[in-house]
């Protein structure tokens, strides 16, 4: 992020404006001629060789004044903004992923510090706790906070219920990780356009204050104390203010300038404007360099030939199984899936076919625990190698997504950050879950890449999601499902918007997967093709309930009940016959 800050012409402005303040900040003092709190005769005098800057009505040196008072001005302003960060941001991101007695707590807590007076509240809170510049500080810090709550848990909301979160979460991620990964970057930009105004407030503030003798007491020089100061004497000195005022204005200019900087070079717009100027500068330099010679490096990118160590293969055992599984909606109270039962054992291929809203969809999520709010267990068990699900903690989940249970849904690019590079978040899942170094999380990374058969690995690690086709996209999705090796894979609709061509790839990579990594699937499809090509056993769907349970033979040439014979009746006037007959010879020489 910084050094996509430093393309900007107007960053590096910034910067340069507010480390010259902060070099101020901090050097100031030294660099004063006489004491700040010295008078001498001269009063009210005008710029001089001997007063650079004139005297105020006590005769001290207004220069002297104003670069000691840098130092509590500055640091006084970046104080409220910590605090006002600390107390606000923080709590907005968490409230939506704390559970909803800290988002009650937070927000009425939030709507109280925005009821209270400001001033006065400042004024009172000084009395209590001591009139010092901390105390005034941190009391301001507390009131600008509201600010950044909700301004932090809008950007949160709007990125809550993406999908990519939600692949996050699925790959056992922590809240922390997901804060840090994915939420923060939505974040900073509109915390930083508040975080800048508050800067620039925090030093009217101290002003404020020193006017009305709250915090910085006379005559402890403050730029807003020395601006109180010569509004009384304007007659006399009618510039005065404009040293002071100069200072504070190019103090929130450069902090403003910091806030647009990231405002403009996050997401995807951000990529865009970067890559627009990166191809200008470019451009430029072709035209200033067209008589000399060019040598570009160039880097081959050879994809690794590593291949990934299948595991041993271990006894067969059920790995998941369902009991009487219903599912009711919170508010209605009507039962959307009723009475499911299947047990998944391992290197095993569950279907499940059934029409939209049959509760296939509803059920997957309650197997990894992700079931929407309005919706709830209310009879029957889920165990995952034999635990019941109903006892998992938050920890609980963390450690089984990724390692014990993963998932692969439709639509791959709504799952992935689009403003992050696909390698690097591969990359995050072995890092945060294995504890990999950068070089080794990279390299596993592209080891998968490889064996998942994407092109240049090197390359397609450095892209971003809207770089890559639909295919390239679901195939990244699979590696991040498998990166740490599950047990179980729930590939939902993980076909249905892929061309044929590259759905069969899918297909044909999910069976190698099963039998290298001993992978139990349990894939959600319309498709009685992709059916009868993967699985091993059929569950049918209709209106939340289990209609026929069979092995993949006896429900495509024996249906019972009459939803299933219309299925595949319908797909048999498509060539799913023909398939059938392929994919059964199929199934043999890959037995054999």
């Amino acid at each position: 992020m910084f050094r996509r800050i430093l393309q900007l012409r107007s960053a590096r402005l910034g910067l340069g404006l507010l480390s010259a303040i902060l070099l101020l900040a901090i050097i100031g003092p030294l660099l004063a001629p006489y004491s700040p709190l010295a008078g001498s005769d001269a009063v009210l005098a005008h710029p001089t060789a001997t007063h650079l800057l004139g005297t105020d009505y006590l005769g001290r040196d207004v220069l002297s004044r104003i670069l000691c008072g840098s130092t509590v001005s500055v640091f006084g302003a970046v104080l409220v903004a910590l605090i006002a960060l600390l107390v606000g941001a923080i709590p907005g991101i968490l409230s939506v992923y704390l559970g909803t007695k800290f988002e009650w707590l937070s927000l009425r807590v939030a709507d109280t510090l925005t009821a209270l007076p400001f001033l006065l509240f400042a004024a009172s809170m000084t009395a209590l706790l001591g009139n010092g510049i901390m105390q005034a500080m941190v009391t301001v810090g507390v009131l600008v906070a509201p600010a950044y709550y909700r301004v932090s848990r809008a950007a949160a909301l709007s990125v809550a219920r993406s999908q990519y979160i939600e692949a996050a979460i699925l790959s056992g991620a922590s809240v922390t990780s997901i804060v840090r990964k994915h939420v923060w970057g939505k974040v900073l930009p509109p915390i930083a356009i508040v975080l800048a105004s508050t800067m620039g407030h925090g030093l009217v503030v101290v002003a404020s204050l020193t006017f009305l003798g709250i915090g910085v007491q006379p005559p402890q020089p403050t730029w807003g104390g020395v601006l109180a100061s010569d509004l009384g004497y304007l007659s006399y000195r009618p510039y005065a203010p404009l040293f002071p005022t100069f200072l504070i204005l190019i103090t929130v200019w450069g902090f403003n300038l910091i806030a647009d900087a990231i405002r403009d070079v996050a997401g995807e717009s951000g990529r865009v404007l970067l890559e627009q100027n990166a191809a200008s500068t470019l451009e430029t330099k072709q035209k200033s360099a067209r008589r000399a010679k060019p040598a570009p490096a160039r880097h081959d990118l050879l994809p690794s030939t590593r291949t990934r160590a299948a595991p041993a293969a271990a006894a067969s055992d059920v790995l998941l199984s369902l009991k009487d599984l219903t599912i009711q909606h919170s508010t209605t109270g009507n039962e959307v899936v009723r009475g499911l039962s299947f047990d998944l054992r391992k290197r095993r291929v569950l279907g499940v076919v059934g029409e939209s809203g049959s509760g296939k969809t509803l059920t997957c999520r309650a197997i990894l625990g992700t079931l929407p709010k309005l919706f709830q267990v209310s009879r029957g068990t889920i165990e995952l190698k034999g635990r019941d699900i109903s006892e998992f903690t938050r920890k609980d989940w963390n450690a089984a997504h990724g390692r014990i249970i993963s998932a692969v849904f439709q639509d791959p690019a709504s799952y992935l950050n689009p403003a992050i590079r696909v390698g690097k978040q591969v990359e995050e899942i072995s890092r945060v879950k294995n504890g990999l170094s950068r070089r080794l999380a990279r390299a596993h990374t592209l080891r998968l890449f490889e064996a998942l058969q994407l092109r240049n690995p090197q390359l397609v690690f450095e892209q971003y999601p809207h770089e890559l086709s639909g295919g390239m996209l679901q195939r990244v999705l699979i590696a991040a499902a498998i990166a740490l090796e599950p047990e179980i894979l729930i590939a939902d609709e993980a076909t249905t918007a892929l061309d044929v061509t590259v759905q069969a790839e899918i297909l044909d990579l999910l069976l190698d997967l099963k039998d290298k990594i001993g992978l139990a699937l349990i894939v959600v499809s319309h498709d009685l093709a992709v059916v009868a090509k993967l699985c091993d056993e059929v569950i049918v769907m209709k209106s939340g309930e289990v209609i026929e349970h069979g092995t993949v033979h006896e429900i495509l040439h024996c249906p019972q009940h009459e939803y299933t014979r219309l299925l595949v009746a319908e797909h048999n006037s498509y060539g799913l016959d023909r398939f059938l007959k392929v994919g059964e010879v199929e199934k043999l020489d890959h037995a054999s």
